[in-house]
């Protein structure tokens, strides 16, 4: 169901007191990393995380807390290493070490450092360190849990360029487009370049969209795994707009979202019903007059949540049936 509450930037709590407030909500931003404990990752606890690729922690990495320190230092000067191996080995330790453990105050002190290293690390182009990188980009994000724009633009360009770039891999472009929502979901501080952020993510999953015909649009499942990771972070940020963007896009786009249900790529079928029932949610939280959905819809969400179709895995099926079962009941 829905992973997505609305953002209320105006009560983000600082970072030092989210490291002391167990009961904070995922939805400030800052709190997720202080609610880690030993056994459990981010991961876990921020479901945009829970990709193909996205969760391999290295289980190999020590995390008792006497050397963490002496851990971060090392894989910082070794994700500027000139072996591949050893940059790519560095940042799956960066990676554990962000999702697992709340480490503010070291990574502030670094924080210039850290950055200059995994801008470089964008740039060169590897393909799993190019996966890996906005993995750790949006975990560094998390962990210092400010809202700065001036930090969110120094990953914006590259990170941006990287969606549109058709050349790279479609593997790296989906990294770069979870990771500019949530840089932008937490740090971002201007609601126009947002705008323009959801406008650009839109523009790459409408190619998912039905085709004129109503029939579906032949997608490669490359392209359907970007399409969703742009569709998930379009949905984060409509929850991050004030009321009069939120009414507008809400007017624009809850006549073609629903398109998406038709896909025939399981994941992305799911995270457009997510992102629906997200979309209805907002409209009734603003007062909009888009607040509840046409019958077409409800007939569609309804089969979505029954259906049975042989050429489909018995965990694809289980999972669609009850991601569409509970998002057509929250119309009920």
């Amino acid at each position: 169901m829905p992973k997505f509450t609305r953002k209320n930037k105006a009560s983000r709590p600082s970072p030092k007191s989210a490291a002391t407030d167990d009961n904070m909500s995922i939805d400030d931003g800052v709190s997720v990393c202080s609610n880690i404990s030993d056994g459990t990752s981010l991961y876990d606890e921020f479901e945009v995380f829970n990709l193909p690729g996205a969760a391999n922690t290295d289980p190999n990495v020590d995390m008792s807390s006497d050397d963490l320190e002496s851990k971060l230092d090392t894989s910082i000067v070794d994700i500027r290493n000139k072996d591949l191996k050893t940059r790519e080995t560095a940042l799956r330790t960066l990676q554990t070490l962000f999702s697992q453990k709340y480490m503010y105050d070291m990574i502030l002190s670094r924080k210039e450092n850290i950055i200059e290293q995994l801008l470089a690390c964008l740039k060169k182009g590897g393909e799993v360190e190019g996966r890996l990188a906005p993995h750790v980009i949006s975990l560094f994000m998390i962990q210092l849990g400010i809202q700065d724009e001036d930090l969110y633009q120094r990953f914006h360009d590259i990170l941006l360029t990287i969606v549109r770039d058709n050349t790279k891999p479609s593997s790296i472009r989906s990294s770069c487009a979870h990771a500019i929502g949530i840089t932008n979901y937490i740090a971002g501080d201007d609601i126009l370049n947002t705008y323009e952020l959801t406008k650009s993510l839109e523009n790459i999953f409408s190619k998912s969209y039905l085709t004129e015909d109503g029939t579906v649009a032949p997608v490669s499942n490359e392209l359907q795994q970007l399409h969703t990771a742009c569709l998930s972070s379009w949905g984060l940020l409509l929850t991050a707009m004030p009321d009069g963007q939120a009414d507008d896009l809400l007017k624009t786009y809850l006549v073609k979202i629903p398109d998406l249900i038709e896909s025939n790529d399981a994941e992305l079928r799911n995270v457009a019903g997510e992102t629906i029932a997200v979309m209805y949610e907002i409209a009734r939280d603003i007062n909009s007059v888009y607040t509840e959905p046409d019958d077409y819809l409800l007939d569609l969400l309804q089969l979505k949540a029954s259906e049975s179709a042989k050429y489909k895995g018995k965990k694809e099926k289980r999972l669609q049936r009850a991601t569409f079962r509970e998002i057509y009941n929250s119309f009920e």
